[in-house]
């Protein structure tokens, strides 16, 4: 009887939906996680208190291999980085300088830990749905407090396709001591993308 009984136990408990995320994990797992390593174009219109908007797009073939191209102001340089060595361009992309190299694969671990360390101050999740030109997407959004060398309040929003899960849309509202600005982000997949790949 035993056997039988936790049979029926057993298909009893598998027949049950999955547990639902609930909107606070969802936060977390889209704050921490983002859009994967998949190659992305973001354009990035930035607001800081006190100072002019600006706005660029942001391209990222893989880790450690980006590049920003400012739109306004127009006279800043442009900025790649490529096997870990940082470069810039004055005339959009023609030549190339040399500025410092970095570690590309140990900055992005350790961004990602910060993440996940910031995520423990998550609070106040809320989630809800609005339409991006006509597609529906689920969104996102809470408070948390940046806790590394430079310590903020913040206020992420997420916009999810509700199709593909991707992250069409983000919103970062951040307040720290002398700053306060608003970030919003424009991201669409590029998986032809290739960037520039100086020596």
């Amino acid at each position: 009887m035993r056997p039988a009984l936790a049979a029926i136990a057993i298909l009893f408990v598998s027949a049950l939906p999955a547990q639902a995320e609930t909107c606070h994990e969802k936060f977390v797992r889209l704050m921490v996680g983002g859009n994967g390593d998949t190659p992305v174009k973001i354009h990035v219109i930035q607001n800081s208190k006190g100072a002019e908007p600006s706005k660029n797009d942001f391209f990222q073939q893989t880790t450690g291999h980006w590049m920003t191209v400012m739109i306004e102001p127009a006279d800043q340089p442009w900025v790649l980085t490529y096997k870990n060595t940082m470069f810039t361009s004055a005339d959009e992309g023609k030549s190339w300088t040399k500025i410092r190299t970095l570690d590309s694969e140990q900055n992005d671990e350790n961004a990602r830990k910060d993440r996940q360390e910031n995520a423990k101050t998550v609070r106040d999740a809320a989630c809800g749905e609005e339409a991006l030109d006509g597609v529906a997407h689920d969104t996102v959004e809470a408070d948390f407090n940046t806790l590394q060398n430079y310590k903020t309040e913040n206020h992420y929003k997420y916009w999810v396709n509700r199709e593909t899960g991707w992250i069409s849309k983000a919103t970062y509202q951040t307040k720290g001591e002398g700053f306060e600005g608003t970030s919003t982000q424009l991201i669409e997949s590029a998986p032809d993308l290739a960037l520039p790949t100086p020596e």
